[in-house]
């Protein structure tokens, strides 16, 4: 049996996941902002700092992902834009607009 799935059905495959690992990052980092503020100190401190860390894996070295901004995004990471990273700091401070 073959299969008819096309190189860009895949990379539309991908931009599915990408954007729900998008919003679940921004869930993680509202969750974590709001988490800090109940927090007693030092942890609130701690967990203001480490507000970014730990969030989804990148995949730029992978060949299919690579494909996928080639096709997507012309060479740009989505995940690496400054509409994105804005996006993200902004809801590090509480800023949820």
């Amino acid at each position: 049996m073959t299969s008819n799935i096309s190189t860009y059905q895949f990379c539309q495959l991908i931009d599915y996941l990408m954007k729900d690992i998008k919003h679940l990052e921004s869930e993680t980092v509202k969750a974590r902002y709001a988490l800090s503020k109940h927090l007693d100190t030092p942890y609130d401190v701690y967990m203001q700092s480490d507000i970014l860390s730990g969030l989804g894996g990148r995949y730029n070295e992978h060949p299919a992902y690579k494909k996928y901004i080639e096709m997507f995004y012309n060479n740009q990471d989505p995940m690496e834009s400054d509409d994105w990273v804005n996006h993200i700091v902004k809801l590090s401070h509480g800023n949820n607009d």
